[in-house]
């Protein structure tokens, strides 16, 4: 099994993720920030070799201190769980178009729990159920006090009865995500080699040669960190700002970078 970690150290309060995770597909068929919460917790107990049951876990990591870790409403594992972040809203301009975000949030839980009734497991109701619920789907498991997880995970689509229109948003969701190493590479070396520049006058080809990787890579790549808003390219005597898909691999243009969202944003991993 293989965990991202946020850090090197293993003991004081770090938490590791199985890299799988979001790749997996599994964030879009369960509570996403509290199934989310219990692979840290699960993929930290693994590199920690903590023992015991989800309570015992949840105490040696965080004393008791876990505050917001599944959520601002959610202050134990008997919290019940949230299938959404409850902010959706926010993003909506009219009333009408709040109720539209609302309907379509009860559908897609309707659907959710539909799919896990489907398979002869109850619909979860608490963080805890949702933690049993993952084991009898197979994405964590038990034996003798130590938790594990499967490398890869087994995707929803090896244990739900998917729809054709779900199993192929799910593979166009795992494209998305297995994209990572080049990322990583490209994220690696403007922290480590530039020193987190405020930008870089480069070009694609010319960033494929710095990371070793290729241009199709490269482009991955950019486009992942212009779509989280921690990057936009620009061109021009009077920079303005372009679109990847308009350059050229040879094509010089300034990668501006926004390191303060970057850090807020992101879980920074390094390899375990």
């Amino acid at each position: 099994m293989s965990v991202d970690q946020d850090t090197a150290q293993r003991d004081d309060g770090y938490l590791s993720m199985h890299n799988g995770w979001f790749a997996s597909g599994w964030p879009s068929y369960l509570p996403q920030h509290q199934s989310m919460a219990l692979t840290m917790l699960f993929g930290t107990a693994m590199v920690r070799g903590l023992r015991g049951t989800v309570d015992e876990v949840l105490e040696q990591i965080f004393k008791g201190e876990y505050g917001f870790f599944f959520g601002h409403a959610s202050d134990s594992l008997d919290s019940p769980v949230q299938w959404s972040d409850g902010d959706e809203e926010d993003y909506a301009e009219t009333e009408e178009e709040k109720a539209e975000i609302r309907v379509g949030l009860a559908e897609h839980q309707a659907r959710c729990e539909e799919l896990i009734r489907a398979v002869g497991l109850p619909v979860p109701t608490t963080i805890r159920e949702l933690a049993d619920t993952m084991v009898g789907l197979g994405i964590v498991s038990q034996q003798d006090g130590a938790w594990s997880m499967p490398d890869p995970i087994p995707g929803p689509e090896t244990v739900l009865p998917l729809s054709g229109d779900e199993l192929a948003r799910t593979a166009e969701r795992r494209r998305f995500w297995e994209g990572g190493p080049a990322e990583e590479a490209l994220i690696g070396y403007l922290k480590d080699d530039l020193n987190e520049p405020a930008e870089v006058f480069t070009s694609v080809d010319r960033l494929a040669k710095a990371i070793e990787l290729g241009e199709g890579d490269v482009r991955h790549a950019l486009g992942q960190l212009c779509r989280e808003g921690e990057a936009r390219l620009e061109r021009g005597a009077e920079r303005a700002q372009i679109l990847l898909e308009d350059l050229k691999d040879h094509e010089r243009f300034h990668l501006v970078l926004d390191w303060q969202h970057f850090n807020e944003h992101r879980i920074t991993i390094t390899r375990g």
